[in-house]
């Protein structure tokens, strides 16, 4: 027994030596493990576990592909109409808006539709009536719209789009007016009084519709360093230009050549994306206010400003229940950036 004791430890130890020698003389078959090559390994596996943990959020907004919590990506929209009368300056709200909407009203006033999901905001504001193109791009995110009265034809419109309604002559508990303002420019509201306004109605609370597509900003160094866009919608008292901003990639806001302030936050609305879409803009025959109709149903040219870029486009919009999306010269869908954007709807005979 005591010899094949020996006998074992022998082969043993021969094959020791034996693989000692191989791992001296051929030092690649058995690569030796040193402290930089676990440091290696070590700052590997820490990249990997820390590109694995900045992964895109589970839960974004679906009309700014911002991220959110999953309640917040859930709810249903609303879709505010707010005025642009130099008298409703500076207005409350707009800064948080998800999505803006801007073009005239009458006597080239322009005014704005700011469509909320995501952010809860204290002061929307000032309201005002509504106008029927807006009510046709509220349907497109299946919102619940939100305003002062209207003229008598829009109560029809609403009823055949199917929309939910906020009219704040029906539904004062929603609404209040502040007393540092005079009348019409002092009616406000805000995300919290409409979620209970809706709730009251029945409206649905969580609501289906087709979301944009969205992506990353492009890296700093493929920015340019300026970029300015100016929109004459009609009088000098409703000029807009927007200065690219390349340190925030934001396009910084500007009326009648003042800084656009948020006064709720004291900062200037200063949007990921401007888009401009061209669309046939003409007076309501025989209508003694002057109001507008606008068709933004079909196709069109339009200008996507984004990364400090701008980018020729056409707009496309089947029917009223579909977003309007754009396309670049090649037919690909453009992307917008994750953040606010402001769709400036104008006539097709503008520059």
């Amino acid at each position: 027994m005591k010899k094949i004791h020996f006998i074992i430890i022998t082969v043993v130890s021969l094959l020791f030596i034996a693989g000692a020698a191989v791992a001296v003389f051929w030092p690649d078959i058995f690569p030796q493990e040193t402290t930089e090559s676990r440091a290696t390994v070590d700052s590997t596996t820490k990249t990997t576990i820390a590109e694995a943990t900045a992964t895109v959020p589970e839960f974004t907004c679906p009309l700014d592909g911002e991220a959110t919590g999953e309640q917040q990506s859930l709810r249903r929209p609303f879709a505010v109409m707010i005025e642009n009368h130099p008298d409703a300056r500076p207005q409350s709200g707009l800064s948080k808006a998800c999505v803006v909407y801007e073009t005239v009203a009458e006597g080239g006033i322009t005014r704005f539709m700011a469509v909320f999901l995501h952010n809860d905001v204290g002061n929307i504001g000032p309201v005002r009536s509504a106008r029927e193109y807006f009510a046709d791009l509220a349907k497109q995110y299946d919102a619940v719209y939100a305003h002062c009265g209207g003229p008598t034809t829009i109560y029809d419109v609403i009823k055949n789009l199917g929309l939910a309604d906020l009219d704040q002559y029906f539904n004062g508990d929603y609404f209040w007016r502040i007393k540092t303002r005079h009348a019409p420019h002092n009616l406000y509201t805000s995300t919290d009084f409409l979620r209970k306004g809706s709730e009251a109605h029945g409206y649905n609370q969580q609501v289906f519709f087709q979301k944009l597509n969205f992506k990353d900003d492009e890296p700093l160094e493929m920015r340019p360093a300026t970029e300015t866009v100016v929109i004459n919608f009609s009088k000098p008292l409703f000029l807009v230009r927007y200065d690219y901003d390349r340190q925030t990639n934001t396009y910084k806001r500007f009326m009648v050549g003042k800084p656009h302030i948020d006064p709720d936050n004291n900062r200037q609305i200063s949007p990921k994306n401007v888009v401009i879409q061209y669309a046939p803009i003409s007076n309501i025959a025989d209508d003694p206010k002057g109001r507008m109709k606008v068709n933004l149903v079909g196709t069109g040219r339009g200008i996507v400003f984004q990364d400090g870029k701008t980018i020729q486009a056409t707009w496309n919009r089947a029917t009223v229940t579909d977003p309007t999306r754009y396309y670049d010269p090649t037919g690909i869908e453009i992307k917008l950036n994750r953040g606010q954007t402001w769709f400036e709807v104008v006539d097709l005979t503008k520059p």
